[in-house]
């Protein structure tokens, strides 16, 4: 029978009360609705001592902080184990399970983005973090050594505006202003132009077709989720 190292114990244990911590901030959040919960009743609901949280996070901010990156860790793990080898399709597979992570857990996310929004040095600031860029660029550059993207296409600026268009889809739900399909009809939407307009002649037959399948989802501006989806007529019918 081996023994565990000390270290190695201390270490598990850390990783064991951080994720209990993380775990009743996520409770808190969905309970009271928004982000005003003490570090004490943090640790009362995790069940360790006040003085664990400073310890291992430092502040109220930095435990919210750790919260929003999980979904960035959750998208950075599913890149890494993507099978799909079209790299297109590689960026939309993450777009869509970026929109099913947020829209999965509406009572947490909403009102921890909009504390992330309010609050001041939050990923640098900036959703064009490059950890965040990161997750596109990588199939971008994929796609355009493929042939899938025209060799003029510059990974780094489509992956940043792709950013921008998940960030303002994003604000609109957590607005409420789209229910959990808008979100992702309209996420999946805007990357599916945005690669239209960087696609090969060989890549752009799929994609045309999934962006007529896509504006048949898409909510009416004025009509809410539950509306008649506006349709546009195919440029040759």
């Amino acid at each position: 029978m081996t023994l565990e190292h000390p270290e190695g114990l201390r270490d598990k244990q850390m990783r064991e009360r951080r994720a209990r911590i993380l775990a009743a901030a996520q409770q808190l959040i969905r309970v009271t609705g928004g982000t005003g919960l003490s570090m004490r009743a943090l640790a009362d609901k995790a069940e360790v001592s006040l003085a664990t949280p400073y310890n291992l996070f430092g502040s109220k901010g930095a435990v919210l902080l750790a919260l929003q990156l999980g979904a960035l860790e959750k998208l950075e793990q599913a890149m890494d184990e993507l099978s799909i080898r079209d790299p297109i399709e590689q960026v939309l597979e993450v777009a869509e399970l970026g929109a099913r992570i947020y829209t999965g857990d509406p009572s947490f996310w909403r009102p921890l983005m909009q504390a992330h929004w309010l609050a001041k040095g939050a990923i640098n600031d900036s959703p064009l973090h490059p950890r965040i860029v990161a997750l596109w660029h990588r199939s971008l550059e994929a796609g355009v050594r493929a042939g899938r993207l025209v060799a003029e296409a510059n990974p780094e600026f489509v992956a940043r505006h792709l950013v921008i268009c998940f960030y303002g889809v994003l604000v609109l739900w957590v607005q409420g202003n789209l229910d959990g399909d808008g979100f992702r009809a309209h996420v999946l939407y805007g990357f599916v132009l945005a690669m239209l307009g960087v696609a090969s002649p060989a890549a752009r037959a799929k994609l045309m077709k999934r962006l007529f399948e896509l504006q048949r989802e898409l909510p009416r501006q004025d009509g809410g989720p539950d509306a008649a989806p506006a349709v546009i007529s195919r440029p040759d019918a």
